[in-house]
C-alpha cells in the first residue's frame, strides 16, 4: 500500500506536492476506508481527486507513472539514452532545467519503506531506499552519483550480491530488482511495482488473457453483470472463427502471440430473458457501449482486488457510471471485500461521487493551477473546522466555497461569439 506519494518539477506541479493516505485522525469514522498494515498505521483505501480541466489532476497519475518506469524499466535503458519521463515545470526560469524529485513511501509484507529519486534528462543524480523496522528508519542503500561503484549499503541490506553495474540513466533499484543474485530484498521490491501497481488512463483498456477459464472470476462477473440492472442474466464465451488470411507478425514471442490468438478466437455472448422467460442471446454489438466496456474492465478489477495491487484511473467517470463507480469505490473500502490491501486512487468530475456518506475527508483532494506556484493540491482535511465530517462536501464544492473549480467568464464568450455571427 502506499503511505503517501511526494512530486516535485513535474509537468504543471512547480513545487513539492504531497498525496497522503495516512489515516490520522479520526479511526471510528468509516473504519472500513481504513487499513492496518502493521497494526499501528492507519491507510486509506481510496482516494479521490478532484479540480478544474487542466488545473493537473492527471499529471499526478503520470507522476507515479514516471516513478514506475523509473523502477521497473529503466533497467533495460541503453547507455546514452535521455530518460523520457523527465518533464520538468517549464513555466518558470527556476525549474525548467532542474532535477525532478519523487518519494514513494510504501508498504509491503507488513514492512514499511521510503523510497526516493532525483533525476534529469540525462542520469540519476540521487536515489535512496530506507526500511522501517523501527520509528527511526535504517537505510538500505543510497546512491549520491552515476558511478555504480560509489553506491552505499545499509547493515539491513544483505544476502545478495549488492554492487551491480549500471548506467547514469538506470535507477539502481531497477537494475538490481532484475538481477538474480541480487539481496531478495530489492527483488520484492521491484516485482511489486511491477506488477501490483497498475495505470489505466482515459479511455485506455487492461485486459486479462483468459480470464473465463476462472471459474472465480467468471461467477463475480456473471453476478455483476446481473445485478447491476443491465438486463443481462449471464455471459458465456463462444468459440470465434479468426478472419480469413488472419497472421501475427513475425516475431512476436510465443507466449504473447498464444494470449492473442486466445483472445481473438472467443466472443462474448449475453443472455437476455425474453417476455416467456426464454433466455435469448446477443453478441457484444447488440449491447450498450457502457455494457461492452464495463464487461471488458471487471476482470481486471478482480485481479487488482485479489492481488492486493494499487489501481490509479484518470477521469474515473468516463469508464463507468456514476453508480458503478461509486459501487467499486465501495467495494475497495469494503473490509470483507478487499481482503489484500488493495488501493484505488482516481481523478474525477463527477460531484455524486464526493459524499461523506462513502469517502472521508482525508480521502478527497482538490487541485488548482496558478502561473506562480503551478498545481498544488489540498486535501479537505485540511480546510478550516466548518467542513465537518458529515457535511455536504459535493455542494460545498459546487457552490465554489472549497475552491479549485473553473472561473467561466461567461460574458466575455458570449460576446465573442456574438461578434462573430
Amino acid at each position: 500500500m502506499i503511505v503517501e506519494f511526494t512530486i516535485k518539477n513535474f509537468r504543471s506541479i512547480k513545487n513539492e506536492q504531497v498525496l497522503s493516505f495516512f489515516a490520522e485522525n479520526k479511526p471510528k469514522h468509516h473504519t472500513g476506508n481504513i487499513s492496518y498494515p502493521d497494526d499501528k498505521i492507519g491507510v486509506l483505501k481510496t482516494c479521490a481527486i478532484y479540480g478544474s480541466n487542466a488545473a493537473g489532476k492527471t499529471n499526478i497519475i503520470l507522476a507515479f507513472e514516471a516513478l514506475k518506469s523509473l523502477i521497473t524499466e529503466s533497467c533495460d535503458w541503453k547507455d546514452g539514452d535521455g530518460i523520457s519521463c523527465y518533464e520538468p515545470y517549464l513555466l518558470s526560469k527556476t525549474t525548467n532545467e532542474q532535477p525532478t524529485n519523487f518519494e514513494v513511501e510504501f508498504y509491503l509484507d507488513s514492512i514499511r519503506y521510503l523510497y526516493q529519486v532525483e533525476f534529469n534528462k540525462n542520469k540519476i543524480l540521487f536515489e535512496k531506499l530506507d526500511v522501517y523496522h523501527s520509528v527511526r528508519p535504517a537505510n538500505l542503500f543510497t546512491r549520491t552519483s552515476d558511478d555504480w561503484k560509489d553506491v552505499k549499503f545499509g547493515d539491513y541490506y544483505k544476502d545478495g550480491k549488492k554492487q551491480i553495474a549500471f548506467f547514469p540513466n538506470n535507477t539502481y533499484l531497477s537494475k538490481a530488482g532484475n538481477t538474480p543474485d541480487s539481496p531478495e530484498i530489492v527483488r520484492k521490491i521491484y516485482n511489486y511495482f511491477r506488477r501490483n501497481t497498475d495505470i489505466m488512463l482515459t479511455n485506455q483498456m487492461i485486459n486479462i488473457a483468459d480470464w473465463d477459464n476462472d471459474d472465480a472470476t467468471s461467477l463475480i462477473v456473471n453476478t455483476f453483470l446481473e445485478k447491476v440492472d443491465l438486463g443481462i442474466k449471464k455471459f458465456s464465451m463462444e468459440p470465434k472463427e479468426l478472419p480469413k488470411g488472419f497472421r501475427l507478425p513475425d516475431g512476436i514471442p510465443t507466449e504473447l502471440k498464444d494470449k492473442i490468438l486466445s483472445d481473438l478466437s472467443k466472443e462474448a455472448m449475453f443472455y437476455h430473458e425474453a417476455d416467456d422467460g426464454e433466455l435469448i442471446h446477443f453478441s457484444s454489438e447488440y449491447e450498450s457501449s457502457g455494457t461492452t466496456k464495463l464487461f471488458r474492465m471487471l476482470p481486471f478489477v478482480v485481479s487488482v482486488l485479489r492481488e492486493g495491487s494499487i489501481l490509479f484511473i484518470d477521469e474515473i467517470e468516463s469508464s463507468f457510471h456514476p453508480h458503478i463507480a461509486e459501487l467499486l469505490i465501495k467495494l475497495f473500502n469494503d473490509p470483507l471485500v478487499n481482503k489484500n490491501d488493495s488501493q484505488l486512487i482516481f481523478t474525477t468530475h463527477d460531484l455524486s461521487l464526493m459524499t461523506s456518506k462513502t469517502m472521508r475527508k482525508d480521502q478527497i483532494y482538490l487541485t488548482k493551477k496558478d502561473v506562480n506556484n503551478g498545481t498544488t493540491i489540498d486535501c479537505l482535511e485540511s480546510f478550516d473546522t466548518t467542513l465537518k465530517d458529515n457535511s455536504p462536501f459535493s455542494k460545498w464544492y459546487d457552490e465554489g466555497r472549497l475552491g479549485a473549480i473553473p472561473t467561466i467568464n461567461y460574458r466575455e464568450i458570449s460576446d465573442a461569439i456574438k461578434k462573430v455571427f
